[in-house]
């Protein structure tokens, strides 16, 4: 055995190369060529706020109230030619700030923005049905006084929640329509709709908003009374506040996935709570990728204190163990690597935030990209039928400020990362691997706390074993130290749920990497199960703790005892003799093992210098006989049945 064994590290990319030319699996990779999309599909209405309100010069229909009866659409993406019938479905929340595109000061806001359509299409080509929801918009964004400005993003985040719900109970009304599973639904977001679909997955209480000392006046009143505004779901509330719904459909999801925005706060984060996965910018400004204030883009006033980005959600999300249906795997791919490195990770750990590192220090969306000249040519934006006017050149100024590399190729490159980071997660998720799921399994031998002893030039082989689980087409074997410590050495590509290796070998490795000899030693050993295809791992259900002991050879050497060893016929049939001539110490024990390193057949209590063994059985191949002696000694002879 080779004392620099193959690292897991370089097990794995090894295993995702070997994925070039494969098969691609639905869910995990893209397999649709093409895309179709249904475009404005109304799901909902209900009471926004009117931009126009109070504007002289137009009709009481538009400026006479300063809430409208405002209708929300959805853009449907669908994999072109799928027949399947029970496909997952995507619902992504754009970004905006909660106010239309350009009049926001931002060059993106609407389902119709470049890159969650790339998202969406490229969601779609893996099979899920993805919809771009739009929500309600409407606050004033050139308030400076703090208290107002938190009370109407609050109000505006609210209302994108109870919008989402609506767009879910919508598709699980029409689950047949859209061949959707209405039981497999995740809610995501970008930026301004990460908020959204971060709150969709935690809050679900009175108390989460109304008694929050963060989104309560300075009166100690709530800032979001449910009373007026209905609850988190839509349901109750009152004219002109609300349309109430009645919750005889569900509006409940079963994942969050975000790729920007934050979480208004991580007590919202309960155990019943959704599993998230994130993507985030650690530059960016307007959503901390940690714990910190929230700034508004329009005015750089602070409007949430203590908002919670992907640095602090996701960790918490796995410490509670909301993830755990994603956490049973460890993925094999590029972008988990990048992201383990992004956090300081093994891969092997779990691995559910990607933080964006760019080379501009405030860049927090660099998955964006639009057309600058049509940007900087424009001058109104259409609101309610009416042309407002805008600075086109003003607004692609200021978005460039936090996106200076902005690009097409950049931004799809971007998309491409963040959908294959979230894909094989949500397919995880809802139990989507199909045959290439890897199913739980323990380890075997040597049992947790079991002792055991190594001796230098010692030919017998140490065999290490564990069940063998569904799907896997590969094992790597690790040991070492416990606690967060480098494995002494790791074994991989195993194809057989076994691992030998001559207690020499061991003697050697483990010597060298400075266990004392004569003193027992814990070693943890554990396995992995690996299947490359879909790019995905997992571990045994616990690692074992072995008790290892180095001795020292003494006396009779390995060599000559292995010449006093004899095995014949060889090749064989039916029966060997094994004889041992020339040693004063007799055989007390007789293993053999095939060329896998499993053990076949095994003799004990043994006090003979000659002993025959049934073949029967037994196919037809290269096995090895070993042999102790009641001295300690230790010694193999190959041989071949036919």
């Amino acid at each position: 055995m080779k004392k620099n064994l193959l690292s897991i590290f370089a097990l794995m990319a090894m295993l995702f190369a070997g994925l070039v030319g494969k098969a691609q699996v639905r869910y995990f990779a893209p397999v649709f060529p093409d895309v179709n999309k249904i475009s404005q599909v109304w799901y909902d209405s209900n009471y926004a706020v009117n931009l126009l309100f109070g504007t002289p010069g137009l009709p009481p229909s538009l400026n006479g109230s300063p809430v409208f009866m405002a209708s929300q659409f959805v853009d449907i993406y669908q994999p072109t030619g799928d027949t399947a019938t029970d496909r997952p479905l995507i619902i992504l929340a754009h970004t905006g700030s909660y106010l239309p595109a350009f009049i926001n000061q931002q060059t993106t806001g609407n389902k119709e923005d470049s890159s969650i359509v790339e998202v969406a299409k490229s969601l779609a080509k893996r099979g899920y049905v993805v919809a771009i929801a739009s929500y309600r918009s409407g606050w004033n964004p050139a308030t400076t006084i703090q208290a107002v400005a938190r009370e109407q993003l609050l109000k505006a985040t609210y209302r994108g929640l109870q919008d989402m719900r609506a767009c879910v109970r919508f598709f699980r009304t029409n689950a047949s329509t859209y061949k959707i599973d209405p039981n497999k639904v995740v809610v995501g977001g970008q930026g301004t709709g990460g908020y959204i679909a971060l709150s969709y997955g935690t809050v679900d209480r009175r108390e989460d908003i109304e008694s929050n000392i963060k989104f309560l006046r300075d009166n100690a009143s709530p800032m979001v009374s449910m009373d007026t505004l209905g609850d988190w779901r839509g349901v109750g509330g009152i004219p002109p506040y609300n349309l109430p719904h009645a919750e005889t459909v569900s509006s409940s999801a079963q994942m969050i996935i975000n790729y920007g925005g934050a979480m208004g706060d991580t007590a919202w984060m309960k155990p019943n709570s959704l599993p998230i996965v994130s993507c985030h910018g650690k530059g960016d400004l307007f959503a901390p990728y940690f714990t910190g204030n929230v700034l508004v883009p329009t005015t750089g006033a602070v409007v949430i204190p203590n908002a919670s980005g992907a640095g602090d959600v996701i960790p918490k999300a796995d410490a509670m163990g909301l993830n755990n249906a994603i956490n049973k795997y460890f993925y094999i791919d590029p972008y988990t690597t990048r992201a383990a490195a992004a956090n300081k990770k093994s891969v092997i750990m779990p691995n559910n935030n990607f933080g964006f590192e760019t080379s501009f220090p405030f860049e927090g969306s660099p998955w964006e990209w639009w057309d600058g000249p049509s940007a900087r040519a424009k001058t109104s934006q259409v609101y309610r039928g009416i042309p407002l006017p805008v600075n086109g050149k003003l607004v692609d100024s200021l978005s460039m400020i936090t996106n200076p590399f902005m690009g097409a190729a950049r931004g799809k490159l971007y998309c491409d990362t963040i959908v294959s980071f979230f894909a094989p997660r949500i397919a995880a998720r809802f139990g989507l691997e199909g045959s290439n799921a890897i199913g739980a399994f323990n380890l075997l031998t040597p049992a947790n706390n079991a002792s055991l002893t190594v001796k230098e030039k010692d030919s017998s082989m140490v065999t290490i074993t564990w069940e063998a689980t569904s799907g896997q087409i590969a094992y790597s074997f690790g040991l070492k130290l416990p606690g967060n410590n480098p494995p002494l050495f790791e074994q991989g590509a195993l194809t057989t749920n076994s691992f030998s290796a001559k207690a020499s070998d061991l003697y050697t490795i483990l010597k060298t990497a400075g266990v004392v000899e004569g003193t027992a030693t814990n070693l943890e050993w554990q396995v992995s199960a690996i299947r490359s295809n879909v790019g995905i791992g997992r571990m045994a259900a616990a690692p074992f703790i072995v008790k290892v002991t180095l001795e020292k050879a003494t006396g009779l050497i390995e060599a000559d005892l292995k010449n006093m060893l004899i095995v014949y016929p060889n090749p064989a049939s039916n029966d060997i003799k094994v004889t041992l001539n020339g040693n004063s110490s007799p055989m007390s024990e007789i293993v053999i093992m095939d060329i896998m390193g499993r053990e076949v057949r095994r003799a004990t209590n043994l006090n003979t210098f000659s002993q025959q063994v049934n073949l029967n059985g037994l196919n037809a191949g290269i096995y090895f006989a070993n042999i102790k002696t009641a001295a300690g000694g230790a010694a193999t002879q190959r041989f071949i049945i036919q």
